[in-house]
């Protein structure tokens, strides 16, 4: 309990020890979200969890936003117009608006910006900038995209704009440069990530949208769920996110919790090390699609959902998933892999991996035993079960795998050097299908692009449909990929994601369900974190009593030390 108060009151001491200014003082509300999810930095180049979506979401703004119903709506840019050819946007910039550091906004930061993030192969936006050629700044609020083609995501570009008087520091390694006060022009300002523990923000009492209802938010990190929904239950924190299904009927009797389920724009995935170059480490049974298609053939993915997932989200086949149906390719019937273990032996035989000795385990075409190394998160238990149900299945179809759990840096490092056969991890999509199809491009290999799988048809499939205006044709350019991807198999789909977001109602009020029926925070868009308010009958007076004086005793015990002794993804 008192790990989690000393949470709650962390904006409040950095206020009064004068880490702000008198003005980022937080006034009213402070928001307390609970979370599993920590960031894995808070450099727009080098993050890749959705944690640090969420955070650049608030700290920083694109040129154009979205609105409840994931409609663009002016962010930086008030305004915009496109030639008739398509291949000329201008952007009219809001006047007025300034950095966190009182530097004034310009159009200088948004081709900085543009300029640093294309061709960088760093972190999550660089898809979204794909087909831009030349940016001109004619003057201070007005910024002139020039592309290619006709650019039909243009204005789903959720790319946050970086201060240039900050980064141009960076001198172009942008891999290793972090701004650690992330100046930026959100409706909410960074003050502090405690790895493990909490991010704590403060509402922008300038921002050009209006000053959000909330004083401050406070991030939570829990290290598990179920910590998470007791603290929930108990009003330590107002919102639980990422909850599991089988939470649901406890909270429920509470009769003060609001509990949303949703289909998440995400998925688990099992990845094939799918790389044919010479350098590569993985097992070279691997770069035949058929010996792919052979494990995906071999799993029972219901079960998997229901026994190591617990139930949450439905069966994943293609990229972009069911909840964006406009951009979700269905399988015709009968071309779905389901479960067939028959088929996944007649695959792997054809393949040429049999089992030659009777043993129960097939050799591959060389003559040696078929073992995978397989690797799977530590710190999931839902991902580590759904491993251990996996090899299972594999050893039936005569695949032996070497499971191991490791932290999610040791996966990343292993991802990075090509150094594995199989691992389960996930993605989360966007409003746009382009940044979960441009994972798989030849041009993401040393990127995003974790099974290094290249297809050129998919690469010009995937560039073309962004450049269709047409949305019935850019529909079929977008299908088409996906058609392409689950035919190879590089990542074989386990699930879509569920998820579950829980308000304490006594506590917070004027949030809406994104999209209709989506979630609440993590949704691509800032409009609950500006509109979510105080519920009427949340506690107050005393207890912000007690949040002074708590915080006044911490900052005691800060400048006594000073005194003593002078000296800190997967969107």
């Amino acid at each position: 309990m008192l790990k989690r108060l000393t949470v709650a009151f962390l904006v409040f001491a950095l206020a009064f020890a004068g880490n702000v200014t008198a003005q980022d003082k937080p006034q009213g509300f402070v928001l307390k979200i609970g979370t599993t999810e920590d960031l894995d930095s808070i450099s727009v180049f080098n993050a890749y969890e959705r944690a640090a979506t969420e955070l650049f979401l608030l700290v920083y703004d694109p040129l154009v936003s979205f609105d409840e119903n994931l409609k663009p709506i002016p962010a930086l840019a008030e305004s915009w117009s496109v030639s008739p050819d398509g291949l000329e946007w201008t952007f009219k910039l809001r006047k007025g608006v300034k950095w966190s550091d009182g530097t004034p906004f310009t159009s200088a930061d948004v081709k900085f910006t543009y300029e640093a993030t294309m061709g960088s192969g760093l972190g999550l936006y660089e898809s979204s900038l794909e087909g831009i050629k030349e940016i001109e700044t004619p003057d201070d609020l007005t910024v002139v995209l020039h592309t290619e083609e006709p650019k039909a995501n243009m204005l789903q570009n959720p790319t946050p704009i970086l201060p240039k008087h900050i980064w141009e520091a960076a001198k172009g390694d942008y891999e290793t440069f972090e701004d650690g006060a992330l100046v930026g022009t959100g409706a909410f300002r960074f003050h502090e990530w405690k790895k493990n523990e909490y991010i704590s923000l403060s509402a922008n009492p300038e921002y050009y949208g209006g000053k959000p209802e909330v004083g401050a938010v406070i991030f939570t990190i829990f290290a598990n769920r179920d910590t998470l929904a007791r603290s929930l239950e108990s009003g330590e924190i107002d919102v639980a996110l990422n909850l599991y299904p089988d939470q649901v009927a406890a909270l429920e009797k509470s009769g003060t919790i609001d509990i949303l389920q949703f289909s998440a724009n995400g998925f688990t995935q099992l990845a094939a090390n799918s790389w044919t170059a010479s350098e590569s480490k993985g097992n070279p049974v691997l770069r035949d699609a058929r010996v792919r298609q052979a494990i995906d053939y071999a799993m029972d993915k219901k079960e998997i959902l229901s026994v190591a997932l617990g139930g949450s989200g439905t069966i994943g086949t293609t990229l972009i998933p069911e909840c964006i149906p406009e951009w979700h390719y269905r399988l015709p019937e009968g071309k779905e892999r389901s479960y067939d273990p028959a088929a996944a032996k007649n695959l792997l035989s054809s393949a040429g991996c049999v089992d030659t000795d009777g043993d129960g385990v097939r050799e591959d075409p060389s003559g040696k035993k078929l073992n995978l190394r397989f690797l799977v998160r530590s710190d999931n238990t839902r991902e580590v079960k759904a491993g251990q149900m996996i090899q299972a299945y594999l050893k039936d179809v005569g695949i032996a795998t070497t499971l191991s759990t490791v932290d999610d840096g040791a996966l990343q490092d292993a991802i990075d050097s090509s150094d594995y056969d199989l691992f389960i991890w996930g993605w989360g999509g966007a409003v746009d299908p382009t940044p979960l199809l441009a994972i798989l491009m030849t041009d993401q290999i040393d990127g995003n692009n974790e099974p290094r799988w290249s297809d050129p048809a998919y690469d010009e499939l995937v560039k073309r449909q962004a450049a269709l205006i047409d949305n019935k044709e850019r529909q079929a350019a977008v299908f088409e990929a996906q058609r392409l991807a689950y035919e190879a198999a590089p990542y074989i789909l386990l699930a879509y994601d569920g998820d579950i977001q829980a308000m304490r109602k006594d506590r917070v009020k004027g949030w809406v369900r994104i999209n209709g029926n989506g979630p609440v925070f993590y949704a691509d868009t800032n409009y609950n974190y500006l509109h979510v308010a105080q519920a009427a009958t949340a506690s107050s007076g005393g207890s912000r009593t007690a949040v002074y004086v708590v915080a006044l005793a911490v900052v005691a015990a800060i400048v006594l030390a000073l005194v003593l002794r002078r000296k800190p993804k997967k969107a």
